[in-house]
């Protein structure tokens, strides 16, 4: 009898309304959802929102919103592609404001600090609000943000806790020499060669007082998670962890395999992973990376402002129509080019 199959997207971050760039994400891990449950798997489907952060906090502050008012909001309208793309009936959404997720990011944090991997220094750095990431000189592109490039980096010097990502080069390199462990392969070469460059230590927190909006650190109520160290622990978090029978089911008897974008290898299969071999939790099986959307060559995205909504598609032209279009015209790994001609 086959493993049970644990399938999750990425979550995509509440600070816009849905763009055809996470609708293409969903779209493919929708297709094989289906393909697997027709096959006579048993599928967990996940997708779900991430809600914290120093966007989501801006965000709130600039429309005159308190920031649980303002994510719900959004939350709802990333919801609705459940109904509106027709999605699987089973899928799963966790939302990174649920108790039970930020309980279980609270756990992973204090299971990683009693192995000795966090630690509190002062730190500064130039900061990508857009990634919500500190950036190395060695990340710019003209000395922006290769994601972000009209946007500019802002310097923050305090006193915020690091994972020891540094201890687990060797281990990295272990798991990532698995065949199978990042589709497609060359994106498995590109995270060896990011971790074989070195790998330096990451903050996982924020000073309250600056940035109010996350999880509360375990033990320091003055500091809040960065938003990675949260919002990656949705992948277990929906399915019970740490006291779940779904988790041990899914995640530990099952196949894990997650989906993200092309700009996620260092997020997903470095950082994630090592948190993970850190708390004593199984690695993700595998992790599937696909292209960018692109509008007239450049990467589609809310900061950009050359977003297409999914939702006026659909009333246009219905949601059979935008599917196939995704499956059929969109490649699965590559870049491609989206106009409303070719649509």
């Amino acid at each position: 009898m086959a493993r049970p199959l644990y399938l999750t997207t990425t979550l995509p971050y509440v600070n816009a309304d849905p763009h055809i760039g996470f609708a293409l994400e969903i779209v493919h891990a929708d297709i094989v959802a289906r393909y697997n449950t027709l096959s006579g798997r048993d599928v967990f489907f996940n997708t779900g929102t991430d809600e914290h952060g120093m966007k989501i906090h801006r965000k709130a502050e600039e429309v005159g919103k308190d920031a649980q008012e303002y994510v719900d909001e959004y939350a709802a309208r990333f919801k609705g592609l459940k109904e509106k793309l027709n999605l699987h009936s089973d899928l799963h959404f966790i939302r990174t404001t649920d108790a039970k997720h930020k309980a279980a990011a609270q756990e992973l944090w204090q299971r990683c600090e009693r192995n000795g991997d966090i630690y509190k220094k002062k730190y500064k750095g130039l900061y990508c609000v857009g990634d919500e990431a500190f950036m190395k000189d060695s990340d710019l592109v003209d000395g922006a943000c290769p994601n972000h490039p009209t946007m500019p980096l802002v310097e923050i010097e305090e006193e915020n806790y690091f994972f020891r990502l540094s201890a687990y080069q060797e281990k990295l390199l272990t798991y990532l020499q698995k065949d199978g462990v990042i589709v497609p392969e060359w994106r498995r070469l590109e995270a060896i060669q990011f971790v074989e460059r070195g790998l330096e230590d990451f903050s996982i927190s924020r000073v309250k007082e600056k940035m109010p909006w996350g999880i509360a650190v375990p033990g320091d109520d003055s500091q809040v998670m960065y938003v990675w160290f949260d919002a990656l622990t949705n992948y277990i978090s929906t399915l019970g962890w740490p006291n779940g029978a779904d988790f041990e089911k899914y995640w530990n008897e099952g196949e894990v395999i997650q989906m993200a974008g092309k700009d996620q290898v260092r997020f997903q299969s470095i950082m994630w992973q090592a948190m993970l071999m850190s708390a004593g939790i199984k690695n993700t099986d595998k992790i599937v990376y696909h292209g960018f959307i692109t509008s007239g060559g450049k990467k589609m995205s809310k900061s950009l402002g050359n977003v297409i909504d999914p939702y006026a598609l659909v009333d246009e032209y219905g949601a059979d129509a935008l599917r196939f279009f995704l499956a059929r015209h969109i490649h699965p790994f590559e870049d491609s080019d989206f106009t409303m001609e070719r649509f």
